[in-house]
């Protein structure tokens, strides 16, 4: 949209801008945006919808972007493609009207980022560049402005230790924002509208990351460590499986040998400390993913081991503020495990 007004527009008029999605108002000779809030023009008519993009199984890649109304339980319905079937292995974050998925391959990592609206259905369409190649579940965290990637791998045998950001408005390359504490890639993240977080990980030469690290999503800046995961817990070692509100992380499977496991562990992100058990999915299982609203907590998709090897189209969820044992919610239109997630009404807006 234009910034030069319409033939004498009166002083103070005001209008929607079509494109950011933002109220505006005439002084002088140009229109301004407006400082005070908006409404939340990027909620879907239905309420808050829960994206779940891409899959892996044995047999292939899969570009499928399915949704839910995170408030009626039922299966997810179809919502496009993501621009390359190749795209497991990703991080994914959003604002309340678009979301970002950065990141993933089959074999080489990949720097591309797209988005898409959450008011309507369609495909991805190119973002911009990450400012490295990166998979293995780089974590994503975002407020309502600024989406922000935090570790993944760049090769099998490594971690990355870069975080780097973006403004969802804006279509662009990532720029560079700080480190972690610890390098660390298939890390769970939750954030708050002021804190985004990782819960443990991998970090490749040696193993699990015990580790949470956390960084105030304002300001540009190194991570800093918020606690430990707790005892006997899984590290997480297991994908994208967590999802927050604006005051509690949720972390959900991951692998304690010899098998993947249900449990689901949690923190009150305003205050340091270690994670604790909260609860369970309804089936144990690895890589899935995790969508959520103020109240609900909804993982999709996974892979376990036991009592047999198979990927999985299971939607579970939990109440955020009770936990306890998950409940199903649906089905995914595809089964597979390495898949993102993200919503309109996460903890960060």
């Amino acid at each position: 949209m234009s910034n030069k007004p319409p033939i004498e527009v009166p002083q103070g008029a005001i209008r929607l801008n079509t494109d950011s999605q933002r109220l505006e108002f005439f002084a002088q000779d140009r229109w301004y945006e407006m400082a005070t809030d908006t409404p939340n023009l990027g909620d879907s008519p239905a309420g808050v919808r829960g994206l779940f993009a891409g899959r892996f199984n044995d047999t292939s890649n899969n570009a499928t972007i399915d949704y839910i109304t995170i408030s009626s339980q039922g299966n997810a319905t179809d919502y496009g493609d993501l621009i390359n079937s190749i795209y497991f292995y990703a991080g994914m974050c959003s604002s309340n009207r678009r979301w970002v998925h950065f990141g993933g391959a089959p074999t080489n990592p990949s720097t591309q980022m797209q988005y898409g609206q959450f008011a309507s259905t369609g495909n991805g369409v190119d973002f911009g560049n990450l400012t490295q190649h990166t998979h293995y579940n780089p974590s994503g965290v975002s407020n309502q402005t600024r989406g922000i990637r935090m570790g993944g791998a760049a090769q099998p045998t490594g971690s990355q230790n870069n975080i780097e950001y973006w403004t969802f408005e804006t279509l662009s390359n990532s720029i560079d924002f700080g480190d972690l504490v610890t390098a660390s890639r298939f890390a769970h993240s939750a954030n708050s509208p002021t804190r985004g977080m990782i819960h443990g990980g991998n970090d490749g030469p040696n193993g699990a990351v015990t580790s949470i690290q956390f960084i105030t999503m304002s300001s540009l800046g190194n991570a800093q460590t918020f606690g430990d995961v707790g005892q006997g817990l899984p590290t997480n070692d297991g994908g994208n499986g967590a999802c927050s509100n604006a005051t509690r992380g949720l972390f959900a499977a991951g692998y304690i040998s010899p098998t993947y496991v249900s449990t689901v562990s949690t923190v009150q992100m305003a205050t340091l400390g270690d994670s604790y058990e909260f609860g369970d999915l309804s089936v144990a299982r690895g890589y899935p993913g995790c969508t959520a609203s103020a109240t609900r907590a909804v993982f999709g998709g996974g892979y376990y081991t036991s009592p047999s090897t198979a990927y999985v189209n299971t939607i579970d969820y939990m109440n955020i503020a009770t936990g306890g044992t998950a409940i199903d919610f649906g089905d995914r239109t595809v089964q597979g495990s390495y898949l993102s997630a993200t919503s309109n009404g996460h903890g960060g807006l």
